[in-house]
C-alpha cells in the first residue's frame, strides 16, 4: 500500500496508477523495501530463535490430530458453524463490498490476501487448502485461523460500509429511491441481525457446552499436598482445558498435557489423540492410549487417576484400579496399589541461560514495544505536550461521494441467496430431525433422546397412555442397568421399515454403541402408529422378574485399613505397613494363538486376607535377551478373596501405529489393540506377581446356573445373590484338554446388568482352539513379591492337594480341547 501511495503522488488519482508506473516506483524504493524487510526478517528470527533450536535439538514427532477446521463444512454442518459461520457471523452479508474495496487499486494486496485467506478457511470443503499447503501442513495445521485472519482484516471495511450506511452516501442513496422507512428497516434488520448473530455466539456454549461444568480445584490439591501423593504422578480424566489449570495449583506431575508438540512418549506421539483426559473423544485410538497407561502405571509412576467422568470407571476397574474416596467436589480418586513413587532425581534436559531469557523477554517485549508506539500519538494529543503535525495518510481520505449502484444490487441478490441456502438448510433439517412427522424420525429422535439422558422428551415419543405415565417410565429406566444404558454412547442408527401402513408401521433399529469396553451392535424392532397426525412408539412390556421375596439379610466379612495410625508427615512406620499376601502361581505357559504370544496360567491367593493382584510377564530369547514385557489386563480378576483362584491371560501390546508403514483402522474399535511384533521366537519366559491387602470391590455374590451347550454356543443364567447391583459381569472362560491341563483363557463382558436376586440370561461363541500352539510350560522362572514362587507358597501351605480343583471342570467336545470352565468377574458402578 505504501508503493501505491507513493506512485499516487506521481498521478492524479489511483486509477492512472499503471503496471508500468507501479513497477518503476517499486524499482525507485527497491533500498527501503529491502532494509525494512531484511529488518522485520532478523527480527523475527531473533524472536523465535530459542524455539528454532529447540525444535531442531528435539525434533516434533506427534502424528496429526484431526481437527474439525480441516473438515467438509457441507458433510460436518457442526464444524461448519464453529469453524466458518461463527467467526465470519454477520460480515458474511457483507462480502460483496468487502471484496469490492480490497479490489481497489490501493488495496489490492489486501483483497488478495483476504482471498487466500477466505479460501484456506474453507478446510476440506474444497481441495483447493490440500493442494496449497501439502499434505503434511494441511494436516498440522489449525485452518480456522485463516477464516479469523479474514475476519479481522474484514473489520475495517466492515466499519466503512457502517458508517455509509448510518450517516453515509449508502444511506441518501437508499433514500432517493426507496425512503426514508426503508431505509431505516434495512439499518434495523442490520442491526438486529449482528446483535443476534452475537448473542447467539455468546450463548452457544451455554446451550451446547463445549467444557465440563467448573470444578473445585482445592480438594484435589489438598489430596495431592497431603501424605506424601505428590510423589507418583496423576492423570485427570473429563476434566477439559481445566485440567492445565490444575497442574498450576500442584507440585505433583501428569502423564498428560496440553502443549502436543512437547510429547515425547509414543504412546502419545504415535496416536491422534489431543489429550488423554478426553480420550473417548478419539475413539480407538484414544481409548487405545489410554488403555496401555492403565495397564502398565509402574512404567510412568502413575498411581492416582481423578475421574470426572463415570465412562472412564469400568476401564479403570478391568485395569486393575480401585476407587479410593470420592472427594468434597464429586471427583472420584481412583488408585493403583504397587506403583513405585517417582526417583528424586529426575531426568530433565535444562535449555541454555540465553535461550531461556530470550524465551521469556523477548516475546513480551516486542508486544510492550509495538503497544507503546501505537498509542504514542494518541497519548500526546490527549496531553497536549506539542503540537502534532498532520499525519500523511491523511491526504489519502477516501470521499464517499455516491455509492455504486452495481454494488448495490450485487449486495442485494446476495443477501437473497444467502437467506434462500439458510432457509432451505432449516427446512432439510426440520424434516431430518421433527420427531413426529415419520416412523422413521419418530424412532430416531427416541434414541437421540435416550442417548443425551433426555427422558421426558423420550416419554413424551411414547403412546400416551394413563396406565403408563412419566413416572413408571422413569423408574422403569432407573433400574435398567448395564454396559449400554450405563456406559453406551450410540455411534450410528440405521432405520428400516419393512412394514407400513397409513397409521401404523413396524420400524428396525439397527443401532451401534461405543462403550468404553467394546462396540455393541443390537437391532431393535418398534411397533409404531399415527395419533392426531403424529407417529408414536409403541412401548414394550418389561421383562416380569419379580424377585420371591421383599426383604433380603446377607452375612459377610468386611475389611478396613487404617493404613498410618500416628498423624505424622514422616514416613509409614514400620508396624503399619501391612504384609503382604502371599500367592502362588499354579501354572504358567507360553502359546501362539492367531500369530500372536500369550502368556497363560492360573494364580491362587493363598493368604487369609484379600489380595489386589499384579501380573506381569516378560519374554526372552535362546540369549536372555529381553523381548517384550506386559502385565495382565482385562483376562483375569484382580481382586482374590482368601483361597480364591482365578485365571490370567497377558497379551503383549505394541505402541499401536508406531510403524510409518502401518495402517490405521477407520472404524473405533475399543477392544482392539497393537500386538507385539516380536523379532524372535521367545523361548523362555518370566512371571512377576505381587499381592497388597484390598479392601475393596471384593463382590463374588453372582453364580452361574441353567449351563446348556447348543452347538458352539454356551447358554445360561447369571443369578445375583447378593446385595449389591452388578452393571457390567465379566465371563472369564477357560479351556483345558483331555488332560485338564490349562490351554486358553478367554472373556466377555455381558451387556445388561444383574439386579439384585435376579437372574440375567448370557450366551457364549466358543473359541476355535485347533491351531493353538502350545510353546513352554514353567513355573522355574516365576516369582511372586520378589521372591520364587515354590519357596514362598510352601513357606505358607507346607502341603497342597493337587488336582481337587480340577474336578469340577465341565466336559465337552469341543474344537481342541475337552474341557471349560467359566468364572464370573463383577463390576458394581454405584457400590452401596
Amino acid at each position: 500500500m505504501a508503493v501505491m501511495d507513493t506512485a499516487r503522488d506521481k498521478v492524479n488519482s489511483y486509477k492512472e496508477i499503471t503496471l508500468k508506473l507501479f513497477i518503476q516506483t517499486v524499482f525507485s524504493r527497491l533500498k527501503r523495501i529491502i532494509i525494512f524487510g531484511g529488518c522485520s526478517l532478523v527480527l523475527i528470527v531473533f524472536c523465535i530463535l530459542p524455539y528454532w533450536i529447540n525444535s531442531k535439538q528435539n525434533p516434533i514427532t506427534q502424528v496429526p490430530i484431526p481437527h474439525g477446521s480441516r473438515d467438509n463444512f457441507l458433510e460436518v454442518t457442526s464444524s461448519g458453524l464453529v469453524f466458518f459461520l461463527i467467526p465470519w457471523g454477520i460480515l458474511l452479508f457483507l462480502l460483496p463490498y468487502i471484496f469490492y474495496r480490497y479490489y481497489s487499486k490501493r488495496y489490492i494486496f489486501f483483497g488478495l490476501s483476504l482471498t487466500l485467506l477466505t479460501v484456506l478457511g474453507t478446510g476440506g470443503t474444497t481441495p483447493i487448502p490440500l493442494k496449497m499447503l501439502g499434505e503434511t501442513a494441511f494436516n498440522i495445521l489449525t485452518l480456522d485461523r485463516f477464516t479469523l485472519w479474514a475476519s479481522i482484516i474484514s473489520l475495517p471495511i466492515a466499519g466503512e460500509f457502517v458508517y455509509r450506511l448510518a450517516e453515509g452516501d449508502l444511506k441518501k442513496a437508499l433514500q432517493q429511491r426507496f425512503g426514508t422507512v426503508y431505509t431505516r428497516i434495512i439499518s434495523g434488520i442490520f442491526a438486529g441481525a449482528f446483535l443476534s448473530f452475537a448473542l447467539f455466539t455468546i450463548s452457544l456454549g451455554y446451550f451446547r457446552p463445549f467444557q465440563p461444568p467448573k470444578i473445585n480445584m482445592l480438594p484435589i490439591v489438598n489430596f495431592l499436598n497431603q501424605d506424601q501423593h505428590d510423589k507418583w504422578r496423576f492423570l485427570p480424566l473429563g476434566f477439559g482445558d481445566q485440567m492445565a489449570f490444575l497442574s498450576t495449583k500442584t507440585k505433583a506431575m501428569t502423564v498428560d498435557g496440553n502443549y502436543h508438540s512437547a510429547r515425547r512418549l509414543p504412546e502419545l506421539t504415535s496416536r491422534a489423540v489431543e489429550r488423554l483426559e478426553n480420550s473417548k473423544f478419539r475413539g480407538m485410538e484414544g481409548i487405545g492410549s489410554l488403555q496401555q497407561f492403565l495397564t502398565v502405571p509402574e512404567k510412568y509412576n502413575l498411581k492416582y487417576v481423578f475421574s470426572n467422568d463415570k465412562f472412564y470407571d469400568p476401564i479403570l476397574y478391568f485395569c486393575g484400579w480401585h476407587r479410593l474416596t470420592q472427594l468434597e467436589n464429586g471427583i472420584m480418586v481412583w488408585e493403583k496399589l504397587n506403583v513405585q513413587p517417582l526417583p528424586k532425581v529426575l531426568p530433565k534436559e535444562e535449555a541454555a541461560l540465553p535461550l531461556r531469557l530470550m524465551w521469556g523477554i523477548i516475546p513480551l517485549l516486542t508486544v510492550l514495544i509495538a503497544f507503546m508506539l501505537n498509542i504514542q500519538m494518541i497519548w500526546l494529543q490527549a496531553l497536549k505536550i506539542k503540537v502534532l503535525p498532520r499525519p500523511d495518510f491523511f491526504k489519502f481520505g477516501v470521499l464517499y461521494s455516491g455509492y455504486p449502484r452495481k454494488i448495490m444490487v450485487i449486495s442485494k441478490l446476495w443477501t437473497f441467496f444467502l437467506i434462500g441456502v439458510t432457509l432451505w438448510g432449516v427446512y432439510k433439517l426440520y424434516i431430518y430431525t421433527a420427531d413426529q412427522i415419520s416412523p422413521e424420525n419418530v424412532v430416531r429422535a427416541y434414541y437421540n433422546d435416550l442417548d443425551f439422558k433426555r427422558f421426558e422428551k423420550a416419554h413424551s415419543l411414547i403412546v400416551p397412555d394413563e396406565d403408563y405415565p412419566l413416572s413408571q417410565y422413569l423408574l422403569e429406566i432407573s433400574v435398567s442397568d448395564g454396559i449400554i444404558n450405563s456406559y453406551g454412547k450410540m455411534d450410528a442408527i440405521k432405520l428400516d421399515v419393512p412394514y407400513e401402513t397409513k397409521n401404523t408401521a413396524i420400524v428396525k433399529a439397527k443401532t451401534k454403541w461405543i462403550t468404553p469396553l467394546e462396540i455393541i451392535t443390537k437391532e431393535y424392532t418398534h411397533r409404531v402408529k399415527k395419533l392426531k397426525g403424529k407417529w408414536f412408539i409403541v412401548p414394550e412390556k418389561k421383562d416380569p422378574d419379580i424377585p420371591p421375596d421383599q426383604f433380603f439379610s446377607e452375612n459377610i466379612t468386611k475389611y478396613y485399613n487404617h493404613g498410618r495410625r500416628r498423624v505424622t508427615t514422616q514416613q509409614t512406620h514400620h508396624e503399619d505397613v501391612l504384609k503382604q499376601p502371599v500367592l502362588e502361581i499354579l501354572s504358567a505357559k507360553l502359546i501362539e494363538y492367531n500369530g500372536e504370544y500369550m502368556v497363560i496360567g492360573e494364580i491362587q491367593n493363598i493368604d487369609n486376607v484379600p489380595a489386589d493382584v499384579v501380573i506381569n510377564a516378560s519374554l526372552y530369547n535362546n540369549s536372555d535377551e529381553k523381548l517384550a514385557s506386559y502385565n495382565a489386563k482385562y483376562v483375569t480378576k484382580h481382586k482374590l478373596m482368601p483361597k480364591e483362584v482365578t485365571p490370567y491371560r497377558i497379551n503383549f501390546e505394541n505402541v499401536a501405529w508406531l510403524d510409518s508403514e502401518s495402517v490405521k483402522p477407520e472404524t473405533f474399535n475399543p477392544d482392539e489393540y497393537t500386538p507385539l511384533d516380536v523379532a524372535e521366537t521367545p523361548t523362555d519366559f518370566e512371571i512377576q506377581s505381587a499381592g497388597n491387602v484390598a479392601i475393596k470391590d471384593l463382590y463374588n455374590g453372582v453364580a452361574i446356573s441353567n449351563l446348556f451347550f447348543k452347538g458352539d454356543t454356551i447358554q445360561g443364567k447369571l443369578f445375583n445373590y447378593g446385595l449389591e447391583e452388578v452393571t457390567v459381569p465379566e465371563l472369564l472362560v477357560s479351556y483345558y484338554d483331555e488332560n485338564k491341563e490349562l490351554l486358553y483363557i478367554d472373556h466377555e463382558f455381558i451387556r445388561e446388568g444383574v439386579r439384585i436376586q435376579r437372574s440375567q440370561r448370557f450366551t457364549y461363541q466358543l473359541k476355535d482352539l485347533s491351531k493353538l500352539k502350545s510353546l513352554h510350560s514353567s513355573l522355574e522362572n516365576c516369582f511372586v513379591n520378589g521372591l520364587r514362587n515354590k519357596e514362598i507358597a510352601r513357606s505358607e501351605i507346607t502341603a497342597r492337594i493337587d488336582g481337587h480343583e480340577k474336578k469340577e471342570l465341565q466336559a465337552i467336545a469341543g474344537k481342541g480341547y475337552s474341557y471349560i470352565k467359566i468364572e464370573v468377574n463383577n463390576y458394581i458402578g454405584n457400590p452401596q
